[in-house]
């Protein structure tokens, strides 16, 4: 009976104290800077309706998502992503509104992942949204807000792989097969699974899209696997794709930030909406992804308003997992203040509680009964200033930093 009752459905966990605290500076911070560079926040629900990501733009199967009905038995999905709620608001909602149109949201999104993935299967992203603005000076400001994003939060030891959504696209259009079989191949190249990859082509026999998806996984590196790339590849598609590519990373580096670029034209992406380039942080010493984004400039077209987009998230569970493993985010600090009322004195103490808040000083209002307490209390929570509000007014005691445990 309840067997369940104590413990966290799975991909799940409960967030204390410090944790909590870093996300929510961590999204402090990431906030004012999306508001200084002229984005507008947003908030969209918690649950949709399932046609928002029953599309094949998606790349959500059914099986992974949290499901249920309203009370007219419509189905509803708790919201496994953030852009495509966006870009249905900007087709409705704001569809009168001038573009572009510059939108941020920190809210949390709900998908089951798979159980070694490393993933959660609830987490909380921060990002942005430049929708109707296509072309380079958008990319290139998506990107660069992205790297300010990550030093925002105190990261300079971060790396970011650009690559685009396009090369994969054409390549895969070009081969002889169905659509689940793009989908395997997609899946093995976005994680590199090399074994399964080759199998799966080899299976498809010889042909130059074949070679070239074979060798996507590979063209990874510094800017010169791009002149690898022009020799590999021979549409015009892919060939754009790598020169628009070697043309955002020349002047990514102009701005000051050849040092974090990587070239990987392997990636792909599970979301199947993204069109143009795409781009994927990490930070030094940890596998995780820190920040996830890209072009997709079909998607608002699908809710009713075509129109050029792109935008990325900060992935702020992976970034406090890095940040925390550094023990570089302090735990928040104990109460300055504990206020101590003797009997008789219990509202004196309150008020006193409300006027060092008001002045914003941190304070705990004590609700023993006796002085002792208090000031066992104090020691154990390190709390430095003991105040005793009694018929002579307020004493102050210290609490020595040599006596606390």
């Amino acid at each position: 009976m309840n067997k369940y009752a104590n413990i966290t459905p799975d991909g799940t966990r409960d967030l204390l104290f410090g944790e909590c605290a870093l996300r929510s500076s961590l999204q402090e911070k990431l906030s004012a800077l999306f508001e200084s560079r002229g984005y507008s926040r947003v908030l969209t629900p918690a649950f949709e309706f399932f046609d928002v990501f029953n599309r094949k733009s998606s790349g959500f199967a059914a099986e992974n998502l949290y499901m249920m009905t309203d009370s007219s038995g419509r189905m509803l999905v708790m919201r496994p992503d953030s852009t495509l709620p966006i870009a249905r608001v900007a087709a409705t909602r704001l569809r009168d509104e001038k573009t572009p149109i510059r939108l941020f949201y920190n809210q949390r999104v709900f998908k089951r992942a798979d159980p070694f993935s490393g993933r959660r299967n609830e987490s909380t992203q921060s990002g942005i949204e430049l929708l109707g603005a296509g072309g380079e000076k958008a990319d290139l400001e998506v990107i660069v807000t992205a790297a300010d994003a990550l030093a925002a939060c105190g990261v300079t030891d971060y790396t970011l792989e650009i690559g685009h959504a396009g090369i994969f696209q054409s390549l895969a259009k070009a081969l002889d097969t169905d659509e689940e079989t793009r989908a395997e191949i997609r899946e093995h190249i976005e994680t590199k699974n090399l074994t399964a990859l080759n199998e799966r082509l080899a299976a498809l026999g010889d042909s130059e899209a074949v070679r070239a998806l074979a060798a996507l996984p590979r063209l990874f590196g510094s800017t010169r696997v791009l002149e690898e790339a022009e020799k590999i590849f021979s549409g015009r598609e892919e060939r754009h794709a790598v020169k628009y590519v070697g043309t955002l990373a020349g002047k990514l580096a102009a701005i000051g930030l050849g040092d974090k670029i990587q070239i990987d034209l392997g990636l792909v992406h599970r979301n199947h909406y993204y069109t143009g380039v795409v781009f994927r942080g990490f930070v030094e010493g940890s596998g995780l992804t820190v920040v996830s984004g890209g072009r997709y400039d079909k998607l608002a077209g699908e809710f009713g308003r075509p129109m050029p987009s792109t935008g990325f998230g900060v992935e702020i569970d992976s970034l406090s997992e890095v940040l925390l493993a550094r023990n570089s985010a302090a735990a928040p600090p104990p109460p300055a203040v504990l206020v101590f009322g003797r009997e008789g004195f219990e509202t004196f103490a309150l008020q006193r509680c409300r006027e060092l808040s008001a002045r914003g000083v941190v304070c705990e209002h004590c609700i023993f009964d006796g002085e002792d307490e208090a000031h066992d209390y104090a020691r154990v929570k390190h709390i430095e200033r003991l105040e005793i509000i009694s018929e002579q007014g307020i004493s102050t005691v210290t609490i020595k930093k040599e006596t606390m445990t």
